[in-house]
């Protein structure tokens, strides 16, 4: 078969070692700018939705952007659930949900249900900065989309899944 190959003009001119080279070399290429892609697209995620909301002046990072949503989005939220939700060790959640209490951002009430447990909820203060969060969100969302297609964004999404599946 490859004594048939070489008797093609095109095929002649091509050097399988380099080939073999090359192919090699954009595999290793991918892999390595996978994890640098995605750390890139991560950090500037980041910086630029911080810089919106002024998180650098408030002392807060992406643990405590996390916390938030994870309030916002979950009726009658314990520090249970931002562990669960989070996969971080209830010393780490404990500092944190201080620290958004000395923001001012949440208030920490005992549940009703259970006085063990205790419910955090937004302040004025927090459901501001929250609303604020989410605008800028979808600031930097439509601004990292601008020229991508549904589809492109779409294909993203659920490769972004299957990968983070992947990992689990």
């Amino acid at each position: 078969m490859q004594q048939h190959l070489h008797n093609a003009p095109l095929v002649d001119k091509i050097n399988y070692s380099n080939l073999i080279d090359i192919v090699n070399y954009l595999v290793t290429t991918m892999k390595s700018s996978l994890p640098n892609t995605l750390f890139m697209l991560m950090q500037s995620y980041r910086v630029t939705t911080r810089d919106a909301i002024n998180a650098n002046d408030l002392g807060l990072n992406a643990m405590h952007v996390r916390c938030l949503h994870i309030i916002a989005a979950t009726p009658q939220c314990t520090a249970n659930d931002i562990v669960t939700q989070t996969q971080r060790d209830k010393a780490q959640i404990a500092r944190l949900i201080k620290e958004l209490l000395a923001l001012n951002l949440i208030n920490k009430c005992a549940s009703e249900h259970d006085k063990r447990c205790f419910i955090v909820s937004f302040t004025a203060s927090g459901t501001a900065l929250f609303n604020k969060l989410l605008s800028a969100e979808r600031q930097v969302n439509e601004q990292m989309c601008k020229n991508l297609n549904s589809t492109q964004i779409k294909d993203f999404l659920n490769t972004a899944q299957t990968m983070i599946k992947n990992m689990q």
